[in-house]
């Protein structure tokens, strides 16, 4: 969930006038803003790198801390929405809505590893690799009026995660004489 509002907002700070929304309720209850769109998480996993047990030990005089590194691949899709406007049909604007997405995500690691900030809790994450892995165009939505234009993209994403775990008892040699 923290990479999903990671990237929302990442996106939506980059594309004027998109909205972002969890799920269709959340939509309705904005006011049916145009064009936005919804993430959904498709697969997960979570790889262990090193050994799987603690990878490093940093001590201090008091304590030392153990770190252990994963990776976590996540597979999001976005679903992009539009309708027409004045201007533009719905179909065109969802269109280049999905090729600005498209850009951003494709652009996002390309220069190497990127630290995006979760806007609720301020943690931030670290994405070491995007991966396109496809792009549909979907049926439009026929109910009420107007016809709501959709395209969908997925996307890989490939995120680093540290965990640290304080150890304040230090294991001391005894000897002992039997």
């Amino acid at each position: 969930m923290k990479l999903q509002l990671a990237i929302s907002k990442y996106l939506t700070d980059n594309i004027p006038a998109l909205h972002a929304f969890k799920d269709e309720i959340a939509f309705v209850a904005a006011g049916n803003p145009y064009p936005y769109f919804l993430i959904d998480l498709i697969s997960t996993r979570k790889q262990s790198l090193g050994t799987g047990l603690w990878d490093r030990t940093e001590t201090t005089e008091d304590s030392a801390s153990q770190i252990k590194v994963t990776k976590h691949h996540q597979v999001l899709r976005f679903t992009i929405r539009a309708v027409n406007s004045s201007e533009k049909n719905g179909n065109v604007l969802v269109t280049e809505v999905s090729d600005q997405i498209d850009t951003l995500l494709s652009d996002l690691c390309r220069e190497g590893s990127v630290d995006l900030v979760d806007p609720i809790s301020s943690e931030s994450l670290h994405i070491e690799q995007t991966i396109f892995q496809g792009r549909s165009d979907l049926a439009p939505l026929e109910k009420g009026m107007p016809f709501v234009y959709q395209q969908s993209l997925s996307y890989l994403f490939v995120e680093h995660l540290f965990k640290t775990r304080v150890v304040e008892s230090r294991i001391e040699t005894i000897k002992r004489e039997i």
